[in-house]
């Protein structure tokens, strides 16, 4: 009897964890960042977290951050992340070849990059002949610095391209290169060593209904972890909204994070708002996600009779319960349709 009991106790444990532990991992998110540090304008999932948003909504969130991403995407895709921050592009091309995954919010819409050039340079026009600064050959600055070109209508023959590091204000400073794109902050760091550095032209003015970035997350998860979703997206445009609206609650977290000193941060943030590249309610407004699919279709890196619908790229319904949920955003500073 003594030795039934003990069993009969003994499953009865194993019975009563068994759902905590199903609980813990359906509750439970992991989220891949494009960049260690993180730049501002990736801060949304950051602020969350600190301002305990998550738990508050029931949910762990744990952030990895890889090198770009493309990278981030892949880990994703392999199941190694719940989450990815990955750019629209990316996302679209994978989606047009068979990927099974789904944008599920956009808060970062605006395309957050600057082309920033030495003194000398005062029209796009000017950068013919100059030195541009890239990574390496189809990245991100390589990718970017054509566009610039393309539509300052100078043929990438006349200018020299230059391989430079990862962190490009140093090049800039030391005048190895005459171009580098940089993220806002970088650009303020940069100006703050060399004053006649400036910015000849803002992605998101050049390109303004581009997607920048989308939380991408595959179908499987969307089946597996409904509810935990949700939450995350409700916290993170809580915490995109709680940016617009209370600088001096979120300045000490981005200097925190960033590493930058407050200063720098603080003009970098004041220029962000200013610019409203953050989208308040949801960021996935068709004529955005269309238009960076038919792009991508237009120079070729998708298939053409391949490029994805709206409805193939996005799942907006846990977008739409958090505006239920929250309400429209309206704020004073930076208003921004739901879709």
């Amino acid at each position: 009897m003594r030795n039934t009991s003990l069993m009969l106790a003994a499953l009865a444990a194993v019975a009563l964890a068994l759902p905590a532990t199903s609980h813990a991992q359906n509750t439970t998110l992991t989220v891949g960042m494009p960049t260690t540090p993180p730049n501002i304008v990736h801060m949304p999932v950051i602020v969350a977290q600190e301002l305990g948003l998550f738990k508050k909504n029931g949910i762990e969130v744990k952030t990895i951050a890889l090198a770009g991403g493309v990278k981030v995407f892949r880990a994703m895709l392999a199941g190694n992340l719940d989450i990815a921050q990955s750019p629209g592009t990316v996302t679209s091309i994978a989606i047009s070849k068979g990927s099974k995954v789904k944008a599920i919010l956009g808060t970062l819409y605006k395309f957050e990059a600057s082309m920033v050039v030495r003194g000398d340079i005062k029209t796009m026009a000017d950068l013919k002949g100059k030195r541009i600064g890239i990574q390496q050959p189809g990245g991100f600055a390589d990718i970017l610095s054509k566009s610039v070109l393309r539509h300052a209508k100078v043929n990438p023959k006349d200018v020299n391209f230059v391989s430079i590091a990862t962190e490009d204000v140093p090049a800039l400073v030391a005048d190895q290169v005459d171009t580098a794109i940089l993220h806002v902050e970088q650009e303020m760091l940069a100006k703050e060593k060399v004053p006649s550095l400036h910015a000849i032209a803002r992605m998101w003015e050049l390109q303004p209904k581009q997607m920048y970035t989308f939380y991408a997350v595959k179908d499987e998860t969307i089946k597996a972890k409904p509810a935990a979703l949700q939450a995350f997206v409700t916290s993170v445009i809580e915490a995109t909204r709680i940016m617009y609206s209370d600088k001096a609650k979120v300045l000490p977290i981005m200097v925190k994070h960033t590493g930058y000193p407050e200063k720098i941060v603080s003009d970098s943030y004041d220029l962000l708002v200013k610019s409203c590249i953050w989208d308040a309610n949801t960021g996935l407004s068709p004529e955005r996600v269309n238009f960076t699919a038919n792009l991508m279709t237009k120079v070729g890196n998708i298939e053409k009779g391949k490029t994805p619908s709206y409805d193939q790229i996005v799942d907006k319904t846990f977008a739409e319960n958090a505006i239920k949920k929250l309400g429209e955003w309206k704020g004073s500073v930076c208003q921004t349709a739901v879709f």
